[in-house]
């Protein structure tokens, strides 16, 4: 079975795409759950239909869905990524508990 083309998180094509999910989209959806990102579940996917052009003729996006269910198909990357990331948040859990104790 072929894999699909999945492109990693340096991938120019996406950058300002990445940006716009990473700096505006989750905060404000974190924000709408009344939490923070780091809340939100680590491992989720989200999929962008082009939208229309901006006026300088650029793609833009539209945020159609976002998956936390059935994620797997992702970037070679991705793996070590997961796990430094799991490991910031575990570690900041056992600090607040240390300090809530």
């Amino acid at each position: 079975m072929r894999r699909p083309p999945y492109s990693g998180p340096s991938d120019e094509r996406f950058q300002a795409l990445r940006g716009v999910m990473e700096d505006e989209w989750t905060p404000g959806l974190a924000d709408l759950l009344g939490s923070q990102p780091s809340d939100l579940p680590l491992i989720w996917g989200a999929d962008f239909p082009l939208g229309p052009k901006t006026s300088d003729g650029a793609d833009s996006y539209v945020l159609c869905e976002i998956n936390v269910s059935s994620v797997f198909p992702i970037p070679d990357e991705a793996p070590d990524a997961l796990a430094e990331t799991l490991l910031k948040r575990l570690q900041a859990a056992r600090r607040a508990r240390a300090i809530n104790a």
